[in-house]
Parts: structure tokens; sequence; C-alpha cells
């Protein structure tokens, strides 16, 4: 008897180019499936429990190869918040000595901040719910405390 959740290889090819170029109707042509009904035929594929499973496979297993994990993004999106908060100095174009010269306004980028914070609240409401799936939630204040020591931030 056949196993209903195993891929053929024209979905497991599909998988492979739908990760590689993000476009469904893509990436069943490239796997081989008809032009003519390559939408639907993608739509049906994205659905599809095993190849959503295959799929979420094998990104952990490009994720796990480039060492990025969710202490990994939460690290990066605090450099971003930080980096956004930075004020910096505003330069201007000094015209007799034609170099570009500090103005004495100083920038900072609230609306990178803004969508990076935004970013980190989702990522460790997420973090808080496997957490507390697997008995145990965080706070805030803990995970960065992880996180810093973790990093030697």
């Amino acid at each position: 008897m056949k196993d209903k959740t195993a891929l053929t290889a024209r979905q497991k090819r599909f998988v492979e180019e739908y990760l590689a170029c993000g476009d469904g109707p893509e990436a069943a042509i490239a796997a081989g499936y008809s032009p003519a009904a390559a939408e639907e035929r993608a739509r049906e594929l994205l659905r599809d429990p095993a190849i959503q499973r295959c799929r979420r496979e094998t990104e952990q297993r490009l994720f796990d190869a480039m060492g990025v994990s969710s202490a990994w993004i939460g690290r990066r999106l605090v450099e971003i918040v930080d980096r956004c908060m930075q004020a910096t100095p505003h330069l201007t174009r000094n015209p007799e000595t034609k170099q570009r010269e500090p103005d004495g306004v100083w920038e900072f980028d609230p609306a990178g901040a803004m969508r990076a914070l935004h970013e980190l609240d989702e990522h460790l409401r997420s973090l808080r719910e496997e957490e507390a799936a697997e008995g145990g939630a965080l706070s805030f204040e803990e995970w960065l405390a992880r996180q810093e020591g973790a990093s030697g931030l």
C-alpha cells in the first residue's frame, strides 16, 4: 500500500523551486506542471499538508545550516532597533570647502525603529506562545537578559 503522505519527485521539486523563487505558479512550471494550469496547481500544492510539512522541514534544514534560529532573529531585531534609534548628524555640502559637514541637526529613523519594534513584539509573542505550550513563558526582560548573555551584547 502506497504512503499517501510521501511526495512524488515532482512535488519535491515544486517545494525546492518554491523556496528558491517564492512564486507558486513559477515553481509549478519549473517542477514540470502545465503552464496553463500552474496557478491552480500551485494553490492546490501549497494547501497540501504533506507539501506544507516538507516545506517547513526543508526551511528548517536551511535555517539550521545558516545558523538562523529564533534567538538569532531576536538579536538581529534588537540590533535594528538600536541602530534606528541612534541619532546621526545630518550632513550638508559646504560650498566653501566642497565637503559634506554636519549642520547641527541630528536624525534617527523612527519608522524603521517602529517596524523593528513591531516585528520584535510579534517574534516575542510567538516565542511566548511556544514556551507557554511547553510549560513556562519568559518576560521580555528575561528574554533580553538571556540574549545579552548568549551574544555578549
